[in-house]
């Protein structure tokens, strides 16, 4: 490799180090002043407060101008195609949300594909597209992407290096655990927290204190490199409460190593970050040359492509970041029953559309 080849990669991975480390050291900062609730008292505010605390993590974004509009259907025109959010798009909880069978139905009778990109870590892509079909939902399996194939993906790529024998330790309680030769499973492999040599957090479904207790005792006294899955925060149930998913212990976590001076090498997958996104674009650019009967690698424009997604941090933000059109669902997920524009002012993170349903 040339010396002029070598140096310029020298220069780019330091200077992807230094923001590393610098977004590690402002997350530290906010987060210690973040007054972060138990995890059955979770409220909208505790949300976006935590959210912003790790805003340093997430990618830079363009505001957008928050049309509103009564329904996203009446706004196909505007589109090549949609990429949906799971939970607060398709479904609330168990259930899907009325006018999901019309809007995809609308989209195919116009030749625009639809996707799915759901931050969902415990179980695979596979099992979320059964449960579309459970519906009888016209959601073609590969036009379903999950934070947990983009994992994977970097997961995989690191793998085909055969010196690679990284031990990676993944937990969870109620998840579809990863296979592999290097593969350790809370709850399953003994000294589980003392043998990985990394970590990645696939889901937080009947993640109890005991569990966080263990989570947080591992990390900050023989700190290792942590993968999250899953991103969120939360997502919106049926009865009107929050979850408490990946995002939300993995805050806790960095908060209770930074109040003792430790940093976490702390690494996400999913919404709003650009691996996901890739893999999405990159399915679509597949779907729209199929359509049109051009080459798979021809070039389209990304902002006919909407996010629509009831996550500020997660849809908007990743979406913005990467050039889509972002919309904002308001009447289904994580801001029912609220005006989201108050939140959107103050997060900095306005939505090119803000509609109420579908």
């Amino acid at each position: 490799m040339p010396i002029k080849i070598m140096l310029w990669l020298s220069t780019e991975f330091w200077l992807l180090v230094s923001v590393i480390r610098n977004g590690v050291y402002a997350v530290m900062v906010q987060i210690k002043q973040v007054k972060i609730p138990a995890a059955d008292a979770l409220g909208l505010s505790d949300v976006m407060e935590i959210y912003q605390a790790l805003r340093p993590f997430m990618p830079a974004c363009r505001m957008g101008k928050a049309r509103p509009a009564s329904r996203l259907i009446d706004l196909l025109d505007e589109f090549d195609g949609l990429v949906l959010d799971g939970y607060g798009v398709i479904n609330v909880g168990d259930g899907q949300i009325d006018g999901i069978a019309a809007l995809l139905d609308a989209a195919a009778s116009q030749d625009k594909p639809v996707l799915v990109l759901t931050n969902g870590g415990s179980f695979s892509a596979e099992q979320t597209w059964k449960k579309y079909q459970g519906w009888q939902l016209p959601i073609a399996r590969d036009d379903v992407i999950s934070s947990r194939d983009a994992f994977v993906f970097d997961c995989g790529k690191r793998q085909n290096n055969l010196m690679d024998l990284t031990r990676i330790g993944c937990f969870g309680r109620n998840i579809e655990a990863l296979t592999g030769d290097h593969i350790l499973v809370y709850g399953r492999d003994d000294d589980f927290w003392q043998q990985a040599d990394e970590f990645v957090f696939l889901g937080a479904l009947d993640w109890h204190e005991v569990d966080q207790a263990a989570f947080e005792v591992a990390m900050i006294t023989y700190p290792r490199r942590l993968h999250i899955a899953n991103p969120d925060v939360t997502a919106p149930q049926a009865d009107g409460k929050f979850s408490t998913e990946p995002g939300y212990w993995t805050a806790r976590m960095i908060q209770a190593a930074a109040n003792q001076g430790i940093e976490v090498d702390v690494r996400w997958y999913g919404k709003p970050y650009g691996s996901a996104f890739n893999l999405a674009l990159a399915r679509m650019q597949i779907r729209l040359g199929n359509l049109s009967g051009r080459p798979f690698d021809h070039p389209f424009d990304k902002s006919r492509i909407a996010m629509v997604g009831d996550s500020l941090h997660t849809d908007i933000l990743g979406g913005a970041a990467v050039g889509m059109t972002t919309v904002l669902v308001t009447d289904h997920g994580l801001f029912r029953g609220q005006d989201a524009l108050p939140f959107c002012n103050s997060c900095g993170l306005l939505p090119d559309w803000i509609v109420n349903t579908l």
